[in-house]
């Protein structure tokens, strides 16, 4: 029989030891370990607007129940697209109401920003203007066309000059993302001029024709009956309203969710002398009558 020597007994009696020791002073997680902050509730919501009619909405159909409930509300606002979603991430502003939902979901991926959208609200279209043609039977050889540089955006106007008939896309493609280099049918081989989405009533000086979305046609005072198309908005083309995603349980985002599903906020929307009369209602809008 063989004894191992004493100084591989005593080693090994020290690494048992040892590995003891380190075992009985493991602890398990606390639960406070997973704790989240406490939530801290708001009173004065901080709401990022752009030039146009939904800063108006706000006011008008949603805040005066918001009153009603203990809040108040200070507009900020923004004079291009970019700018309120980064105001947003950085808690600069509360919510922010001006922007669709491709637009937002491209924006928040392209800049790593964690924003999610909360309601569908009542939505004016993109439309296409002249101040050269009266209808989209009189486009001529060469006419130029001012659209949105933004990618949703600019997709978005494509899909809209398709479904006037003055161009036609790749059938292959995903129009929600489509290019000026998608188009595969120009007859009038139109010239595309991109432009920031705020200078495009500006750009009809300039353009023969030009595409814009609705809340800008309204506050640089054009009249969307004059518009020589329309679209038909879809779901992914509706505006929103976006709050930081860290905020979803916040009383405030629940409160304004029942203000907008409200019979008040529907009548504000719906009242034929009012400007929103003309504007395109979302599906839970519908829904709910």
């Amino acid at each position: 029989m063989k004894f191992l020597p004493l100084s591989a007994v005593i080693l090994f009696f020290l690494v048992f030891t040892t590995s003891c020791a380190e075992q009985k002073s493991f602890t398990l997680p606390d639960v406070s370990d997973y704790e989240y902050p406490a939530i801290v509730e708001i009173k004065d919501i901080r709401v990022g607007v752009v030039t146009g009619p939904y800063g108006d909405m706000f006011v008008e159909a949603v805040l005066p129940s918001l009153e009603k409930m203990g809040y108040s509300a200070t507009l900020v606002y923004y004079s291009d697209y970019t700018s309120p979603n980064l105001a947003l991430a950085k808690n600069e502003i509360d919510l922010n109401i001006f922007q669709h939902y491709n637009y937002l979901n491209s924006f928040k991926f392209e800049n790593d920003l964690a924003l999610t959208a909360i309601m569908e609200i009542p939505t004016v279209s993109m439309g296409v203007f002249s101040n050269k043609i009266i209808s989209v039977n009189d486009f001529e050889a060469g006419m130029s066309v001012s659209l949105p540089d933004d990618a949703s955006n600019l997709a978005r106007a494509l899909i809209l000059l398709e479904s006037a008939g003055i161009i036609g896309l790749n059938p292959m493609i995903d129009k929600t993302k489509a290019t000026i280099s998608d188009i595969i049918s120009n007859p009038h081989e139109i010239q595309f001029v991109p432009t920031k989405a705020h200078e495009l009533v500006d750009s009809l000086n300039n353009s023969d024709v030009s595409v814009i979305n609705g809340n800008y046609a309204v506050s640089g005072g054009l009249n969307m009956l004059d518009a020589l198309f329309q679209e038909v908005l879809v779901d992914n083309y509706y505006n929103v309203i976006a709050v930081r995603t860290e905020d979803l349980n916040k009383q405030f985002v629940r409160d304004i969710i029942e203000v907008i599903y409200s019979d008040d906020f529907r009548r504000v929307i719906i009242d034929p002398e009012g400007m929103y009369a003309g504007f395109q209602w979302p599906r839970w809008f519908h829904d709910a009558e």
